[in-house]
């Protein structure tokens, strides 16, 4: 028992110690961060790019209750056209592609502000290219194309990539098989040209580029090594581009240099500088291929990169003797 009080005290000071630690504030645990807020139109491209559609079209539906037919819709529209007709619903790609032409035209104004109003822009190009599409899917090839060219016509004043990208629909559906368009250059850099009509009985491939082009630049090895494994075989390349910027004479500077820095400037490669080149072979988007057989015919046309084995593949069809 006289070991008590010492007991005791030991219980006292590990009583008040709990007692303090009790009080003691802590450390609050440091929270997760927080993901930014995602915009309902992203999450209507994942929903599509998941081939989920009626969940698009869902989202989309909230956001036109709770915000209105405000840009991001307009733009949302266009993307749900684009989603139904992924997933080949052309009954739903058709309507939303009207509405999205409506919603568009609607909010460009009188005369169109294009400048003032991008997402309307864009959801106008994507309306009519996915117009074109259920019609070709309907089996309405020539009301498709048609429609392509009263659009364009229309829309003769709107920006270069809006105009380009109906010329990339048209040319999607009915250059193959078609005279290639020729080229007039405006300006080059390069081997000299004188347009596709005076290389007629040769095989052609055409390399559409913009010295600023990401895409492009990851392409230039692939389209070295091309041209110098077909070019001896009686294979021309023609690399066109066109001018972005107003004060020309830099950009063609750093044109000449990207394509020699870059591309190795292959031999006997012309660079025409032609918009209205770019514009007619529908090149929204760089780079751009086609291929013409020495009878002027286009048997190919890509707009997109392309892997190499796919590039040799679609010249070595083009070297094929004619049947």
């Amino acid at each position: 028992m006289r070991h008590l009080p010492r007991l005791t005290a030991l219980l006292a000071a590990l009583f008040i110690a709990t007692d303090l630690s009790a009080q003691q504030p802590t450390a609050a645990p440091t929270p997760a961060p927080t993901p930014p807020p995602m915009d309902d139109l992203r999450f209507i491209r994942y929903k599509i790019s998941a081939g989920d559609l009626p969940s698009a079209e869902s989202i989309l539906e909230v956001h036109r209750a709770e915000k209105g037919e405000d840009a991001e819709y307009v733009r949302g529209l266009a993307w749900v056209a684009r989603g139904a007709a992924l997933v080949g619903d052309w009954p739903a790609a058709s309507r939303y592609s009207k509405e999205a032409r409506t919603a568009a035209t609607s909010r460009l104004g009188t005369p169109p502000d294009y400048d003032g109003h991008p997402e309307a822009t864009y959801a106008l190009g994507t309306a009519i290219e996915v117009e074109a599409q259920a019609l070709l899917a309907a089996g309405k090839k020539a009301e498709a194309v048609r429609f392509l060219d009263e659009s364009s016509r229309s829309l003769a004043g709107a920006p270069y990539n809006l105009r380009a990208r109906i010329w990339k629909r048209r040319d999607q559906i009915e250059l193959v098989g078609q005279r290639a368009p020729d080229i007039r250059a405006e300006d080059r850099i390069g081997a000299p040209f004188s347009g596709l009509d005076a290389l007629k009985g040769k095989p052609v491939v055409l390399f559409f580029w913009w010295a600023s082009c990401g895409d492009c630049k990851a392409q230039a090895a692939a389209f070295g090594r091309i041209v110098a494994k077909y070019a001896p075989k009686g294979v021309v390349f023609v690399a066109p581009t066109r001018y972005y910027e107003k004060d020309r004479a830099a950009e063609k500077a750093d044109t000449e240099k990207t394509w020699k820095e870059i591309y190795g400037a292959p031999e006997g490669v012309a660079v025409p500088i032609s918009d209205e080149a770019m514009l007619r072979y529908g090149v929204s988007a760089t780079p751009t291929f086609a291929f013409v057989d020495r009878k002027g015919i286009v048997t190919g046309y890509q707009p997109y990169r392309m892997t190499e084995e796919r590039l040799a593949a679609a010249i070595d069809e083009l070297l094929r003797p004619s049947p």
